[in-house]
């Protein structure tokens, strides 16, 4: 019977890029569920857990109101802020939910913070092969939008950027979602950070060193970014002397 009821309730599908967009899938088309008042949020969680935006600017210019509520619900400390926020994203259009006021409150900080994000990763990154890297270990600023680099430096490939938190060093590992280099062609990000005792998956991964130990934080990332390097040489295009 257990055997049956898995058979029934447990679905898996390796082509979706949103676990939203499988589960509401299977409740449409396998349990009769209505999807339909649910579209335009359906639509959003699918670029945002994909990573699908048509841009660096628009993941990083927070036009949206769909992507204004994605920097609240990421850097959200209220453990009651997702479940005052859930009941009105099935129930009113995203532009009404974000001109809720508790959530304005937590949006104005966000929206400042991204601003600074901004102002000093520009000022640390720095692109060779394809590979953007960046040191911010001296601020704390655990939490930027991992588009930003992208957005800088739209001609990279990877990043490797290191920044600090209370509890850990955390070097962060990713492809460009728009890179233009064929995907067999791309580094499994997920396979390189497994080799330090990170993790991911093949286009974004990260790998968490001790808070105190800098150094070795430093020598890991000096490691990654010679292997991407070398993968962006080559991968890179020839020019035409002519």
């Amino acid at each position: 019977m257990k055997q049956a009821w898995d058979q029934q309730h447990k679905f898996f599908d390796a082509a979706y890029t949103s676990c939203t967009g499988l589960i509401a899938d299977v409740a449409r088309e396998r349990f009769g569920f209505d999807t339909e008042p649910y579209a335009d949020l359906l639509h959003w969680a699918d670029i945002i857990d994909g990573a699908k935006f048509e841009s660096a600017d628009a993941a990083v210019g927070l036009a949206a109101p769909a992507i204004k509520l994605m920097t609240v619900i990421e850097s959200a400390t209220d453990p009651d802020f997702i479940p005052r926020l859930i009941p009105l994203l099935t129930a009113q259009p995203l532009v009404d939910t974000l001109q809720e006021n508790f959530v304005q409150e937590a949006l104005a900080p966000r929206l400042e913070k991204h601003r600074r994000d901004i102002t000093l990763l520009r000022s640390r990154a720095v692109e060779n092969h394809g590979v953007i890297t960046f040191d911010i270990t001296d601020q704390p600023t655990e939490g930027y939008s991992k588009f930003i680099p992208y957005y800088l430096l739209p001609e990279a490939v990877y990043v490797v950027g290191l920044s600090k938190s209370s509890f850990r060093i955390k070097i962060s590992v990713g492809t460009n979602p728009w890179t233009t280099v064929p995907a067999e062609h791309l580094a499994n990000i997920a396979a390189i950070c497994e080799r330090y005792g990170g993790g991911g998956h093949p286009r974004v991964g990260a790998i968490s060193v001790p808070v105190d130990q800098i150094a070795e934080a430093k020598r890991i990332a000096a490691e990654v970014t010679v292997e991407l390097e070398a993968l962006g040489q080559r991968n890179r295009v020839p020019t035409d002397p002519a």
